[in-house]
């Protein structure tokens, strides 16, 4: 289980994560925080991987990390990941709802923009602005009930501050 978690974990994340930080406000504190959150995410994502029937006999885990499609991806930074996490274990049904439907809207902004995924922490919190953006189109939408458009912009608020605070 370490070999392949430490294989994971050997994708250049640091290097990737501090080369695309253009604002230059990541210190070497947040770095380490952030590394060490990645190998728990990782560890917990082993984790489910093992206990999922289906993944573990269709896939190896790098494969089943790469073929992920939901919000954040594998590739996010631990803090974004965590924070994914733990809004997702404590979430109503409600709640619940709103977050399966932001994998559609990432998902969406990042074919809209063009862009490649972000993979550092700076990039996320300017993704939840874009998504925010996108998410416009739900607020006053003929036949789109108005709450799924505050379950969204709640989602993307919550999450946002979440990562704001390590920035």
């Amino acid at each position: 289980m370490d070999l392949i978690i430490n294989q994971n974990q050997s994708r250049n994340y640091t290097d990737k994560y501090l080369k695309n930080n253009r604002n230059g406000k990541i210190n070497l504190e947040i770095e380490l925080a952030d590394k060490k959150i990645s190998e728990e995410e990782d560890k917990i994502d082993y984790e489910m991987y093992t206990k999922s029937h289906m993944l573990h006999s269709a896939y190896s885990f790098e494969e089943a990390q790469k073929h992920r499609v939901s919000f954040p991806p594998t590739t996010a930074p631990g803090i974004v990941r965590k924070a994914w996490r733990e809004k997702w274990q404590n979430a109503t049904e409600k709640e619940k709802d709103a977050m399966m439907s932001f994998d559609t809207i990432y998902n969406m902004t990042l074919k809209e923009n063009k862009e490649n995924m972000p993979n550092d922490l700076n990039g996320y919190i300017n993704l939840m602005e874009k998504m925010k953006v996108y998410m416009e189109r739900y607020n006053n939408c003929p036949g789109v009930d108005k709450g799924v458009y505050e379950g969204l912009m709640n989602v993307a608020n919550s999450l946002e501050t979440e990562l704001s605070k390590y920035n």
